[in-house]
């Protein structure tokens, strides 16, 4: 079959030297495994393609992957971008136990041979003589440049803009979540880690916007067009591709597209040794970052350098950490916790690992789930520990600042550690996120809304972050904006129980009692027996005059500590309802004991107005250090 530079069937052209798939001169977005499939069997059209020769030529002989797998999710691929039904083929015929056919009608188009004469244009038949007289020769050179000049000065403003608009240099991506190619669905986190990775190489760099993670995952297992997602995201570059992992051996593919003009810029496959995971992951982030002429500075540089070999179950064990700590629940929490524990067990110089069980003790602290003493410590030292082996994580550094901030009150040193982690990894949106928190606390309101701004932009698909826009205009007291924001997260996230949480805080702070009731009850239905959502339905019962469901909630209250943890300031909470200023003032006392990390929000929180004037209250203000 004679090559040609693109190939004609129906409404497609495969444009090889584009590398494009196009639908009506539109190009369409399709993974490199799949396009290399589709090219095979276009360029073999009418012939039998075995599954032999496919894997022949798409991975070679010495492949490990599972290839079944990979095959048929080729195939798949390619018949969802090509609408083609497997039982009524218009394109791709599938020969039951043989292999594939490509049955479409194909057109080859081929380059222009080149024109004889060095170029020059002679009717059949009939040779180019030489020009007769020099003048005339020079005269028709001089005219030509001329006419040229003429030409290009009237296109150069637009030749400049299209320079402009396709030169390569991207201010903005989003790594989508990486497809599992291995064959086994318990490797989906394998898959995730590596994508979790490069997003955190690639965020190290100041002059890049990177979308983080928990945006990212909302693409996993969808098929949305590339410009709704790359709009979504607000992007000017997407990254795609597939893990596939045997024993001890992964194979990273993938392919860097255009997001404004949705077409294929870079494709590249990686096949390692998991013990070289850490380097791939960095070279991996390298290479995108030159793709797409990220300006990086020699520091930068130096923090993208392969960080060395890992043993490969330390580091499976890291990516199931990882993986746990996403769920963000009690029980996911302490399974993380066990999974980082093994891994620094087998490699005891793993930072990242140290770091992640920091992160877990600071959300069991954060959540009540455990007690502050059991658990910010815990995290102080384990971030400490990863920043030992490498001062380069952000993420220890943020869980560093957070013990600071929520156990110590160092609210000086908090900002401080903050401000290194966003300057390590300035795209790490979870640091700006609580750096934010940080700064609503000292009651810089209009700091702290820039900075949750900057972690919405990197993490626009956040429901945590979306909801503490509305938590943020809660302790600046503009209700009626808090209201409307976290109605606004409830639109698209209606379960999630910490919008239905503060919303109901926003409406009992307007007098809305019923309407913060149910909200109440709706967080309930997620969180059942939280403590912290009893204590605000108690105080507001209390405030509204149901005194008896207020004194039912402190009942429960009561009880739950023979089971769980129980903040001593959600107890003062219901007390302050109550107006019984004496208890509430005990039971703060009890939470300052406890080193209850709730006490920061002390200064704001308008439910303790009624003992605000207090002294015992503002002695208390100033032992947390306000």
């Amino acid at each position: 079959m004679a090559a040609g530079s693109s190939y004609q069937f129906g409404r497609f052209e495969l444009d090889l030297k584009s590398y494009e798939l196009k639908l009506d001169g539109q190009p369409l977005r399709l993974e490199k495994i799949p396009m290399e499939l589709l090219i095979f069997l276009v360029e073999r059209h009418g012939e039998l393609i075995t599954r032999d020769q496919i894997i022949d030529r798409l991975w070679g002989k010495q492949v490990f992957l599972d290839t079944e797998q990979g095959i048929n999710t080729a195939i798949r691929k390619v018949r969802q971008v090509l609408q083609d039904e497997p039982e009524k083929p218009q394109f791709l015929e599938t020969v039951v136990g043989k292999g594939y056919r490509f049955v479409g009608d194909v057109t080859i188009r081929s380059e222009e041979p080149p024109l004889p004469h060095g170029g020059r244009l002679s009717p059949p038949g009939i040779e180019s003589a030489p020009p007769r007289n020099g003048r005339f020769w020079l005269f028709g050179v001089i005219t030509a440049l001329v006419v040229t000049a003429g030409v290009l000065g009237a296109l150069w403003p637009r030749i400049s803009r299209s320079r402009a608009e396709h030169s390569g240099l991207y201010r903005s991506i989003a790594v989508l979540p990486l497809e599992n190619l291995s064959g086994d669905s318990s490797q989906e986190y394998f898959a995730d880690g590596i994508t979790d990775a490069v997003i955190t190489q690639l965020a190290r760099l100041h002059a890049l916007r990177v979308i983080s993670r928990t945006s990212i995952m909302q693409y996993k297992n969808t098929h949305k067009p590339l410009r709704e997602i790359a709009n979504t995201l607000n992007v000017d570059a997407v990254v795609e591709g597939s893990v596939s992992r045997s024993n001890n051996r992964v194979r990273v593919t993938v392919q860097l597209l255009d997001a404004r003009a949705d077409r294929h810029l870079w494709a590249e496959e990686y096949d390692r040794d998991v013990r070289d995971v850490l380097a791939l992951q960095s070279e991996l982030a390298r290479d995108i970052s030159e793709q797409i002429r990220a300006s990086i500075s020699s520091e930068e540089q130096l923090q993208m350098k392969g960080r060395g070999a890992v043993e490969p179950a330390a580091y499976e064990s890291y990516l199931r950490g990882r993986s746990y700590w996403n769920q963000r629940t009690a029980e996911g929490l302490k399974q993380a916790i066990a999974h980082f524990q093994h891994a620094i067990e087998l490699d005891p110089g793993y930072a990242e690992a140290y770091s992640g069980l920091a992160d877990a003790y600071t959300a069991l602290g954060y959540t009540s789930f455990w007690s502050p003493k059991d658990s910010f410590p815990k995290a102080r030292e384990l971030a400490s520990k990863a920043l030992q082996i490498d001062p380069s994580l952000a993420e220890a550094r943020a869980s560093l600042a957070y013990t600071k901030l929520y156990y110590d009150w160092d609210w000086k040193g908090a900002e401080e550690e903050f401000q290194k982690a966003m300057a390590v990894n300035p795209n790490y949106a979870v640091a700006h996120h609580w750096y934010s928190v940080l700064l609503t606390a000292r009651g810089r309101h209009q700091e702290a809304a820039s900075e949750i701004r900057r972690a919405h932009e990197l993490d626009p698909l956040s429901v945590p972050i979306s909801t503490d826009i509305g938590f943020e205009l809660y302790y600046a007291r503009r209700y009626e904006e808090a209201i409307t924001q976290l109605r606004s997260v409830l639109q698209t996230s209606p379960k999630f129980p910490l919008a239905h949480l503060w919303l109901g805080r926003a409406y009992e702070q307007k007098g809305m009692y019923a309407e913060a009731i149910t909200e109440f009850e709706q967080a309930g239905t997620a969180l059942k027996d939280w403590p912290v959502i009893i204590a605000a339905a108690g105080h507001a019962y209390a405030r509204w005059g149901h005194k008896s469901d207020a004194t039912a909630s402190l009942r429960r209250m009561n009880e739950l500590t023979k089971e769980e943890y129980v903040t001593p300031y959600g107890i003062a909470l219901i007390f302050a309802g109550l107006d019984d200023k004496t208890q509430a003032m005990n039971w703060l006392q009890n939470a300052y004991d406890d080193k209850s990390h709730w006490l920061v929000w002390l200064n704001l929180d308008p439910r303790f107005d009624n003992v605000r004037s207090d002294p015992r209250f503002q002695e208390l203000l100033q032992r947390i250090k306000f």
